[in-house]
């Protein structure tokens, strides 16, 4: 991952000069007596956070968060943004860790850059420079998971980390804040379309801010341009083809993504070639040279399929790469089996037809590479190891620019388009497949703390004006 955050001082040398005023984001406290920021449980102080209350440790890391946004984002109107922890949505192999997004939509605004578009309201008050909704009024509602501390949600899980600094390490079994909270801010800030992704259908027949840079890689057209609802609906699902336009994130895709990680099947002929792969964030970084091996399909004692290595392997994977199929238990569990067996690398393909297994989990004791495939390339090895055929691969790099699609003769970063579509999910986010990891990925990845990443190039391709006076140690570093 030594590609990412690279060349700072060109990034910096475009950005807004002058006296440019940081914006200040305040945290409206929604929650109730002795719940959420209020919850009164004593805990342990840590390295990077003093306090010492559940409550007062997570309005910390909120309000960290929301200094550190108001430190790149020029707005000289308060954001204000109202925050709870609630019960959401969670189960022992998934939970939705948070949600958030604009209060309100605006357009045709003083000082508007494109007329007849909607606009977050933080983002148009900025450009207005008035408080859109008025004094007080709040800008983003936000909430995340109370049960992640419960002990409820995804099984192995400790709870919450409410550390603030990369260098204070979480802990096994434990889940950071801090990034949640930042990506989940960056939505409320604009990383997001108001367009309904399972329908097609513009917010009161207007387009968003958003939809003039969302298109299509084969056509080249964008959202706000297509000719119908369903031909959205159609490009929400359109997974690689759904494209980002915008000419600052295009500009600046190299400075951030590296080569594409890649499954190279070297035999049999019949389905030798470069494959598209997710490299999980968890376990050893795959190496320049690659890793190769021969590729078994591996298979476990039983539980709800012999074939997604969610029990010990009986399978003889020593030496070997294991190809395990995605469900039922978390990735990490998966390539911990596989290594416990002897694996020297792994493979998870997936269980639907479209998109990649995104690969995410922490496990520090997982030690092996392992990629996510398609459900295709998954099943032509196994169709091939059924013959009987040795299959030999290489987990690699290939050509491209992880998580890009070409397009006109102009690489661009895709969104994510999985078939069906995900509400809250599909479009809003970059795909799976970048790499390194970036903030606006649609899940969690624990290689990531508090870096910007493209998250900046985007929000100025939709009006945002970033603070040059932060200097070029937040974009190389994070807010460290």
């Amino acid at each position: 991952m030594t590609v990412k955050r690279s060349l700072f001082s060109a990034i910096c040398a475009t950005l807004l000069a002058g006296n440019a005023s940081a914006a200040t984001i305040t945290i409206v406290n929604l929650d109730g007596p002795n719940e959420g920021f209020n919850d009164p449980t004593p805990v342990a102080a840590l390295p990077s956070n003093p306090f010492t209350t559940l409550g007062e440790q997570r309005l910390h890391v909120f309000q960290t968060a929301a200094n550190q946004w108001g430190a790149l984002l020029v707005s000289n109107i308060e954001i204000r943004v109202q925050a709870a922890f609630n019960p959401l949505t969670c189960s022992g192999t998934s939970a939705v860790l948070g949600s958030a997004g604009g209060t309100t939509l605006h357009q045709n605004f003083a000082n508007a850059p494109v007329a007849n578009v909607w606009y977050s309201s933080s983002l148009a008050s900025s450009l207005a420079n008035v408080d859109i909704n008025g004094p007080g009024s709040n800008d983003i509602n936000s909430q995340f998971n109370v049960d992640i501390d419960n002990g409820t949600c995804l099984t192995g899980t400790a709870g919450w980390y409410y550390s603030t600094l990369a260098s204070d390490t979480t802990p096994a079994g434990r889940i950071p804040l801090l990034p949640v909270v930042f990506h989940e801010l960056a939505h409320g800030l604009g990383f997001q379309t108001f367009t309904n992704s399972s329908t097609g259908a513009f917010t009161s027949g207007v387009p968003s801010i958003w939809d003039l840079f969302l298109a299509d890689a084969v056509t080249g057209t964008t959202w706000n341009n297509m000719a119908s609802n369903a031909v959205r609906q159609a490009s929400a699902i359109s997974d690689p083809n759904l494209i980002w336009k915008g000419p600052i994130v295009t500009a600046e895709q190299a400075n951030f993504l590296g080569p594409a990680p890649a499954l190279i099947v070297t035999a049999p002929a019949a389905i030798a070639g470069e494959k598209t792969a997710n490299a999980a964030a968890f376990g050893a970084s795959v190496p320049p040279a690659g890793i190769s091996g021969e590729v078994i399909a591996a298979s476990d004692t039983g539980g709800a399929s012999a074939l997604d290595g969610c029990e010990p392997l009986v399978t003889n994977v020593s030496g070997k790469i294991a190809l395990m199929q995605r469900g039922t238990c978390n990735f990490t569990v998966k390539v911990k089996n596989a290594q416990d067996a002897g694996a020297i690398a792994a493979l998870i393909d997936n269980n639907v037809a479209s998109g990649l297994p995104g690969m995410g989990g922490s496990d520090p004791t997982v030690t092996i590479s392992s990629y996510g495939i398609s459900q295709a390339d998954g099943d032509a090895i196994r169709a091939q190891l059924a013959l009987p055929v040795t299959v030999s691969a290489t987990l690699g790099y290939g050509s491209a620019l992880a998580g890009t699609q070409l397009s006109g003769g102009t690489r661009y970063v895709r969104m994510n388009a999985p078939n069906p579509v995900q509400p809250g999910s599909s479009v809003s986010h970059w795909t799976v497949d970048t790499f390194p990891n970036l903030l606006m990925e649609p899940s969690l990845n624990t290689s990531l703390f508090s870096d910007v990443d493209l998250t900046i190039p985007l929000f100025r391709d939709i009006g945002w004006q970033v603070n040059q006076s932060v200097g070029d140690a937040v974009f190389a570093n994070g807010f460290e």
